[in-house]
């Protein structure tokens, strides 16, 4: 996306902002670590507070 339309979709996002690239690292080095071996069939949604 262009910075024009990050920003035009700001306001619609709850948590009012985009996502940083480190927030998503985050849960994904979560999900392949020996601590997440227990999940399975989930659906994880990193979107800000859009989907609730």
């Amino acid at each position: 996306m262009t910075a024009d339309q990050i920003e035009a979709i700001k306001p619609l996002i709850p948590l009012k902002r985009a996502g940083d690239p480190d927030e998503i690292a985050g849960l994904v080095a979560y999900l392949v670590r020996k601590e997440s071996g227990y999940m399975t069939g989930s659906s994880l949604t990193i979107d800000g507070g859009m989907a609730l």
